[in-house]
Order: C-alpha cells, then sequence, then structure tokens
C-alpha cells in the first residue's frame, strides 16, 4: 500500500565495478512496490558498458517486464570527463554485428565531452554509455532490462567477464544517430522566488529543474512527484506538517499530499510519472 503523506526516502547504495549507484525512489521503499519511476545517482569511478534498452512490447513479451526509456542530468564530472550517446551517422544491423564482434564498435559511438548541467534524453534503442569522472541523476522507466554490447574486457573478482547480451541487443537498437539534442527541452522561465527549466517531457516522465530563491508552490492533484534536491536547504510545508530539506533528500510526494509550498534557498529535480 503506498504511503498516503509525504515521505523522506532512504537511498539504497549498490556498488559495481565501474562505481556506485544510489537508488533515491525505487521498488526497494517500502509501500512504492508498483512505483512507475525509478530514480538513481550514478557516480562513474570507471566508464560503464556501452548498452542499449528495449521498448515496452519488446521488453514485456521477452523480459516480462516493462522497457526502459531513461534521462541524465549532469550533477558533477571531472575535467575532460566525456560519455557515449547514440551514434555518429546510421549503420546497417550487420555492421552493428560485426562491431561488437571485432570490438571497433565505440568507433561509431558518438563521442560527447559533457559538463555540469547538462541534460541526455535516451529512448529505448539508444545505444549509450557513462564514462568515467561522471555523477549523474538518472529518471527511468521502473525497469532494469539493460542489454550490454562492450564492456572494455573487464572482469570481475572472480576474473569472469560479465555476459554480453549481442542477440538481443541488436533486435532492439536503432542504428541512427540521436533525434534529440543534449539540452533541456524548454526554456528557464522566471518567476517570483523561483525559476523552472523542463529538462525531459516523454511518455513515461516529465522532468523539471527547480531554482528556488524564496518559495514555490505546487500540488499533486495531477499524481505523486518526486523531489530529489540538489543544491542548499529549505523546508517543505503540506497540510501534514513541515519537513526539513537538505541536499541529496528524495522526497515522495503521494496524490493525497494537495497543496504544497517549498520555501528555502535550493535547487531540485521535480519528477511526475504519465502512466502508459
Amino acid at each position: 500500500m503506498q504511503p498516503a503523506q509525504p515521505q523522506k526516502l532512504t537511498p539504497i547504495r549498490k556498488t559495481y565495478i565501474w562505481g556506485t549507484e544510489d537508488w533515491m525512489l525505487s521498488w526497494f521503499n517500502e509501500g512504492l512496490e508498483d512505483v512507475p519511476l525509478l530514480i538513481k545517482i550514478i557516480k562513474a569511478r570507471e566508464a560503464l558498458s556501452v548498452q542499449v534498452h528495449p521498448g515496452n512490447a519488446f521488453a514485456r513479451e521477452k523480459e516480462q517486464k516493462s522497457g526502459k526509456t531513461e534521462m541524465w542530468y549532469v550533477l558533477d564530472c571531472e575535467p575532460g570527463a566525456y560519455l557515449y550517446y547514440g551514434l555518429k551517422h546510421k549503420i546497417s544491423e550487420d555492421e552493428f554485428r560485426k562491431r561488437i564482434q571485432n570490438q571497433t564498435i565505440l568507433e561509431v559511438c558518438r563521442k560527447m565531452p559533457v559538463k555540469k548541467g547538462d541534460v541526455f534524453y535516451i529512448p529505448a534503442g539508444l545505444l549509450h554509455a557513462i564514462g568515467a569522472g561522471i555523477t549523474v541523476a538518472e529518471i527511468q522507466q521502473s525497469s532494469d532490462v539493460t542489454y550490454r554490447v562492450y564492456d572494455y574486457n573487464r572482469e570481475n573478482a572472480n576474473h569472469e567477464k560479465r555476459p554480453l547480451h549481442i542477440e538481443k541487443a541488436a533486435l532492439v537498437a536503432g542504428f541512427m544517430p540521436p533525434l534529440a539534442g543534449h539540452r533541456p527541452m524548454g526554456p528557464r522561465i522566471r518567476k517570483n522566488g523561483y525559476s523552472r527549466t523542463l529538462l525531459v517531457q516523454c511518455p513515461y516522465f516529465v522532468v523539471q529543474l527547480y531554482e528556488i530563491s524564496e518559495s514555490v508552490t505546487g500540488n499533486t492533484a495531477g499524481g505523486f512527484q518526486s523531489l530529489l534536491i540538489l543544491e542548499g536547504e529549505g523546508v517543505l510545508k503540506t497540510r501534514f506538517g513541515e519537513m526539513s530539506l537538505k541536499a541529496g533528500d528524495s522526497i515522495y510526494l503521494p496524490k493525497e499530499t494537495g497543496d504544497y509550498q517549498i520555501i528555502g534557498t535550493l535547487q531540485l529535480l521535480r519528477s511526475t510519472a504519465e502512466r502508459k
């Protein structure tokens, strides 16, 4: 049963050979097993694998899970950091398979330098990989279906290579450059006491950046909201009382929250889900 009042969620940390993920909103949170969004803070000490995710139809048929469309908001990065975002140009499925087999897939991946505040929209089917020295907030469909196509020949502690998923990847990958850019989808709109910027709007979620200098009001009439506090501190006021806010907090606002107000000096990501 989902909570009926605002909750400050406890992150779940996962450690991998390349770095860490803090799951800020997920099915691990009590009462949120069916929440349609998964929100993480990913800190990449090393580059992540080059991978692709399926859409809903393929994932439901083959994996009995939802597909995975996602987005990244760059929170921090080391000088010279980069990631891979789609392909440089169109390739054939045959070339895709050959490049995976001979380990030259990176030659056709689009290498993108990054800076704090960059936004990347990653629909299902788009090849991608976070590079070393990058920290991102990732908002995605609630799914863990990932098909790896290149993993730098790394081995785990038992000297085993992680499996690749070449056949499934070839069935779901789009062999084209990304259709969307790596900037916010909307302009920065200034209001009294805050500004907001539409980062990504897609069939599965809407993510906005709020930069609050005094206060902002909102309501949850359209459904639950997730607040991920990036910087600063403040107070959330609802009919249920007050809640302190600081950088690193993940707040779940159920639909029953109703009207709310945030007071303080802080930056946050507000995410809402589109149910499909």
